[in-house]
Parts: C-alpha cells; sequence; structure tokens
C-alpha cells in the first residue's frame, strides 16, 4: 500500500465524510435548481418539420414522425459518417447509458439516435451492439439543414460542434419546437459509468478524452 495515503480511524472517517455529505448535497440542490432553468429555456420553432427527413428500416419519418405520437423527443446526432461502419467510440460509450426506453415513454417521452450513415450501415452497428433503442440515418436531414441554412434560416438543433449532441423537442399538434441541445461535455450527465467511477478512490482514470478512453464494449 503507498504511505502516503490519507489512512485515518473510523471517527476521522465518518467526520470527513459527514462534511462532504454537506458538499453533496449543495451540489444536488444547484443540479435541481439547474434543471428548473433548463425548462426555462426559451423555444425555437421549427417551421415545417417535414422538411427534415429520416430513414428507419420501416420507410421515411419526418422529424415530427420520430416523436411516435408522444409530446417530446430526445435525439441524438451519432457519429457515424457515410463511408464508415464503426461508430465513434465516445458516442458508443454514451448510447450504452440509454436505458429502458419504457421510463422515458411513462413520461411522454420519444428517443432516438440519427447518424449520416447509411441506414444498413448504422443499422448492422445497433445489432452488433445489441442496442434497442431506434435508429435512424439522417442523410436526407443533413441535406436539408444545408438548403435551408442557404437561404439565411438559422437551424439551432445541429450538432453543437458539428458532429454529436443530444437535443430536445416539445410537439403541440404538428407543430414543433427545440427546447433544449447539449455542448462540449454536456453529454456527461448521462453517463453512470463516469458517476460510479467518482465513488471510488482511483477515479475515472482517464486521460485526455475520457470518453475514447474506454473502448466499444464488445473489445474488452
Amino acid at each position: 500500500m503507498d504511505s502516503q495515503k490519507n489512512i485515518v480511524t473510523p471517527e476521522e472517517f465518518q467526520a470527513a465524510r459527514a462534511h462532504l455529505l454537506e458538499q453533496e448535497k449543495a451540489v444536488t440542490r444547484q443540479l435541481q435548481e439547474l434543471a428548473v432553468l433548463r425548462r426555462k429555456l426559451p423555444m425555437v420553432h421549427i417551421k415545417d418539420p417535414a422538411r427534415f427527413q429520416f430513414d428507419p428500416p420501416e420507410g421515411p419519418k419526418s422529424l415530427l414522425d420520430l416523436f411516435e405520437g408522444r409530446k417530446q423527443l430526445i435525439l441524438y446526432h451519432f457519429m457515424l459518417g457515410p463511408q464508415e461502419t464503426q461508430g465513434c467510440v465516445g458516442c458508443s460509450f454514451c448510447m450504452d447509458h440509454i436505458p429502458d426506453l419504457g421510463h422515458l415513454w411513462s413520461r411522454d417521452t420519444s428517443f432516438a439516435a440519427v447518424a449520416t450513415a447509411p441506414l444498413d450501415n448504422f443499422t448492422a452497428y445497433k445489432d452488433r451492439m445489441n442496442w434497442k433503442f431506434p435508429l435512424y440515418s439522417s442523410a436526407k436531414t443533413h441535406k436539408a439543414w444545408a438548403e435551408v441554412e442557404a437561404q439565411g434560416e438559422i437551424v439551432t438543433w445541429k450538432p453543437g460542434n458539428g458532429y454529436f449532441g443530444l437535443c430536445s423537442f416539445f410537439r403541440e399538434g404538428d407543430e414543433v419546437f427545440h427546447t433544449y441541445e447539449t455542448s462540449s461535455r454536456g453529454m456527461e450527465i448521462i453517463l453512470s459509468t463516469y458517476h460510479l467511477l467518482d465513488m471510488t478512490l482511483l477515479g475515472r482514470q482517464e486521460v485526455g478524452n475520457g470518453m475514447n478512453n474506454f473502448s466499444r464494449h464488445d473489445e474488452y
């Protein structure tokens, strides 16, 4: 054992833990307050959501169709390009943390991941990873974005860094609104692996881009 480790008596540990617990509770309250502020963000109305098409196995769907009749949609932009057969390690790590969708459905919320790769490539990778959530090709929508922006219209729900990210939407009837998006390290909040490691002595054990220090789950 490293002689520099801070080894204390049980009583000293309990006192230190009680002090840390106060800080943990303060952060929990801050996160709850942040969630309230997130819900208070203004929305952007998406004009004619039928312009944005996605390809699932059963045939083309518009952005509105991806809601599957629910009020909310969470959409993840996955890094798997037109010429690629293996998804980004970081994106794959994120998608391994998507929960059983039944819990989201119970709150009137759908989830899907999209990528610019052809549907066959994305579906083959989904089967390899044994993911159960919907995956769609967004190649047509990327072309639509370019056409829309060429006309001077701003698209707020593209991935923040041009490659990956999560966006949230709300619908009223046939009207669709963009309500939230992640940026930079915004996906960390869903990564239970990180949160579990944060409870250990060695922590995340990462260097640089931490998610890419992991492997695809079938490569360990």
